[in-house]
């Protein structure tokens, strides 16, 4: 029977009634265990007798597990409301006391590891599945991929002649690995990591698959195939075999970049489910399944290699179809079976890097960079465990240039039995932490830049949190530890900016395209900034859509500059940048995390490691402007005051005196505009054609006459004004904000354009407070064709030590500006 969508609601909240959920429950404190029959029972059940207790117990200290954090009361942990329950808040309500992982590279003599010789280095492509029951046709499909093995881990309830049944029923025995009970218990004997992990592991467990993951990583796996066994590789129509789950391990086709700002990313609808809307994935939070802002929008489509500069696959996870992996409030009130797109026009799509959508366990493919992040937690139920592993490992993803793809169904489900409401309950934290785990994930960050240590650090968090308990803490430690004996290769760490806000600076609303502009641009952006202001003269309108996507925009000034008329809000870039930059120092003045905000038009383009110095975190000690090449002298942002080259300092700097006399910087002639100055000295600033114009000296002689501008003087009574520069990017410190805006405002009041502007703004900073400046490379052509296109970024791009280039326009390739900014942006090296 279909039930309609509109008695979602009401069959969610009978379902609450029935199954009584409360967050204090044995799913989300103890272990799930299997009775005989594979269904879940209480955490109290016994663990079968192990051959050695002190080698066996997954305890730390005295073989008596205590949790030896400091629990605070539970209550602390929610929001009572009388009248609509309990809200998980997500807060810290405890502290991790145990001791932190020895995470060094611990070495182990390869005789000591425990390879099984018939499998060692056979091959780099594992299916890896745990089950109790008999073999199914699904696990023997796996065994049965070319050029794949296939670890069987093995549970107490596991038959015992389940190899002969496989053998029998047409599973490939020479390329599988069935690991035994015993074979188990061996391994637990083991001194070291590798045995102290495996005591981690708790037996009539999920979580035995753990071990199918570890036996393949040591035995040389590069790709993970993680499965269920009710899920069942698709067969070719013409060959009758189950078809290639992973055709090329060099690069993925048809992959469709997915543009998105909320950073919870709702896969189904650009999969094209068949059913009506919504659907969704188990693990997506509740709250956003009827926001269509989480959907993303198809942007455009790519071959994408598995391992690049700039991006690596970490994880594809296969659709499936007839029952697929939803939750049990979507069974509950959306119609089955269900598909999706499998046609030729189908598509792989990338979630966005800052986005988190739900992976599982049941169809996923893990490549080396990502193997260690395939760890299930223990201490929640199974229908949460694979979920929360996704969300954690995507915290880490995002600061290793690891990527989450979600391809077409070449799996069909044929579900195992299941209770619906049994299966409700067990998914509770889904649905009253997942909205808040995505939220603490989105803005998390730690210290560390060893990259095990960062991850142990993120389950502590976690566990402080009470998103896991103290047991999935420790067996990350033991976990992590096991991979580094292994000399497992954990990917570089890239993590992103978080201590620099990044302002984008859009100079034209009128365009159709604009909000997709600021879309693309703020998505590519916080891929390396965990801040990205977009500053753009939109009207309510746009504003609102774009807020809607959870896209930071600053609603820019509305001045109008001399004799140009234009739109709503626009002034085609003459001011508002720097009142931009002025209201995002602002914004961010008292900020814990944030110390400096850079400024950048949008059709600039950085070399982040340049810009950082190849430091982490990003050094804000100085201001960070632009000197051109290779058309002029190096002289922006130079005080010509007193230097040596006189010629220089007369034809590139001026003084405007407060009765609105023009002279030279050494004050040998005194005239009464830009234009009588400029022909005494000839090539006056480069004969600059705006420089004597009423928006720039001109204004600049208001500005002087100005009681308010007083402060500003030289000692001399005159203000000294040094080259215009191009002024598409500067960073500021945010300790200099105050001073900043007030600098700024004068310009601002007498309408004294930006590149007339900038240049004293920052003059201003190191005469007054001694503000330090460091001048970075910015590639640029002037009245050329190259101006705007790639060729410009190409004709510079042998030079690594330029820091900025601009401009390269996006116009409607997007494409081609998502691939190349990648080129520019090199790495950062953590300090």
């Amino acid at each position: 029977m279909k039930i309609q969508t509109s008695s979602a609601l009401v069959i969610f909240a009978i379902i609450l009634i029935v199954v009584n959920v409360n967050l204090t429950g044995e799913f989300s404190t103890g272990w799930r265990r299997l009775n005989d029959a594979g269904r879940p029972v209480s955490a109290q059940s016994s663990l079968p007798p192990k051959d050695d207790s002190s080698k066996c117990s997954p305890n730390l200290a005295n073989n008596t597990h205590t949790d030896q954090a400091v629990q605070l009361p539970i209550a602390q942990s929610v929001i009572p409301d009388s009248s609509t329950g309990k809200l998980f808040r997500g807060e810290k309500i405890r502290d991790f006391s145990l001791p932190r992982a020895e995470l060094t590279k611990t070495d182990i003599p390869s005789q000591s590891l425990p390879f099984e010789n018939d499998f060692r280095d056979k091959c780099t492509k594992w299916g890896v599945v745990t089950t109790i029951f008999d073999p199914t046709e699904a696990i023997s499909r796996v065994s049965n991929l070319p050029e794949w093995c296939l670890v069987v881990v093995a549970d107490t309830k596991t038959p015992t002649n389940y190899m002969s049944t496989f053998q029998t029923m047409g599973g490939a025995t020479e390329s599988t690995y069935f690991f035994s009970v015993e074979r188990q218990k061996t391994w637990e004997q083991l001194d070291g990591p590798i045995g102290d992990f495996v005591r981690t592991m708790p037996w009539r467990h999920f979580g035995r698959k753990n071990l199918g993951y570890l036996f393949a990583i040591l035995h040389g796996a590069e790709f993970f195939f993680d499965f269920d066994d009710d899920n069942f590789i698709k067969l070719d129509e013409e060959t009758g075999k189950p078809v290639e789950i992973l055709p090329s391990i060099e690069t993925l086709d048809n992959v469709t970049i997915a543009i998105s700002g909320p950073t919870a990313f709702n896969h189904h609808p650009m999969m094209k489910p068949s059913i009506p809307a919504p659907s969704w994935a188990r693990g997506f939070p509740l709250q956003y399944i009827r926001d269509n802002t989480t959907e993303g929008q198809a942007f455009f489509q790519q071959s994408m290699p598995f391992v690049s500069k700039s991006a690596s696959i970490g994880v594809i996870q296969f659709l499936a179809d007839g029952n697929p992996d939803v939750d049990a409030n979507h069974r509950l009130t959306r119609p089955l079976p269900m598909t999706f797109d499998n046609s030729e026009n189908a598509t792989n799509v990338l979630v966005p890097k800052h986005a988190y959508s739900p992976y599982n366990a049941q169809a996923s493919i893990h490549t080396q960079p990502a193997l260690w992040a395939t760890l299930l937690p223990t201490t929640v139920p199974g229908r949460v465990s694979d979920i929360w592993r996704s969300y954690f490992a995507q915290c880490i993803f995002a600061d290793s240039n690891l990527r989450l793809v979600f391809a077409p169904p070449k799996i069909e489900q044929i579900r195992n039995e299941h209770d619906i409401l049994a299966d409700f309950s067990a998914e509770n934290d889904l649905y009253i932490k997942s909205g808040k785990l995505i939220e603490f994930l989105s803005s998390w960050d730690s210290e560390h830049l060893h990259f095990p240590t960062r991850v142990e650090q993120l389950w502590i968090d976690l566990y402080e949190r009470s998103y896991i308990e103290l047991d999935d803490a420790v067996a990350m430690q033991k976990w992590l530890m096991a991979l580094t004996a292994m000399n497992y290769q954990f990917p570089e760490l890239k993590p992103r900016i978080r201590n620099v806000a990044l302002m984008g600076q859009f100079n034209f609303a009128d365009k159709p395209i604009i909000t997709t502009q600021i879309m693309i641009w703020s998505q590519k952006m916080r891929e390396r900034f965990q801040m990205v202001v977009a500053a753009a003269p939109v009207d309510n309108t746009k504003l609102a859509y774009l807020e809607a996507h959870r896209i930071d925009v600053m609603q820019a000034s509305q001045l109008k500059p001399i004799g140009v008329g234009v739109g709503y809000g626009e002034d085609l870039g003459f001011y508002n940048p720097m009142s931009n930059l002025m209201r995002t120092l602002l914004r961010f003045a008292n900020s814990s995390t944030i110390d400096a905000v850079l400024y950048a038009h949008d059709d600039s383009l950085l070399n982040l490691t340049e810009l950082s110095e190849g430091k982490y975190p990003f050094p804000t000690d100085k201001i960070i402007a632009n000197r051109q090449l290779p058309e002029v002298d190096n002289i922006e942002y130079v005080d010509l005051r007193t230097t040596p080259d006189r010629v220089t300092a007369q034809k590139q700097s001026h003084r405007v005196f407060p009765n609105g006399t023009v002279s030279d910087v050494d004050k040998t002639i005194f005239v009464n505009s830009a234009s009588e100055l400029s022909k005494q000295i000839p090539n006056m600033h480069d004969n600059w054609i705006r420089w004597p114009h009423e928006y720039c000296v001109q204004a600049q002689q208001k500005m002087a006459m100005d009681p308010e501008f007083a402060k500003y003087l030289d000692p001399d009574g005159s203000a000294w004004f040094g080259f215009q520069t191009q002024s598409d990017f500067l960073m500021v410190p945010t300790k200099y904000a105050e001073p900043f805006a007030e600098a700024v405002n004068i310009h601002v009041k007498h309408l004294v354009w930006l590149e007339c502007a900038f240049g004293k703004i920052v003059d201003i900073l190191q005469q007054q407070l001694q503000a330090p400046t460091r001048l970075v490379k910015l590639c640029t052509k002037f009245k050329t064709k190259q101006r705007g296109s790639w060729s410009l970024i190409h004709s510079c791009k042998s030079d690594e030590s330029i820091a900025v280039f601009h401009p390269f326009k996006m116009k409607e390739r997007y494409d081609i500006f998502w691939e190349k900014v990648d080129d520019i942006n090199f790495p950062l090296e953590a300090q």
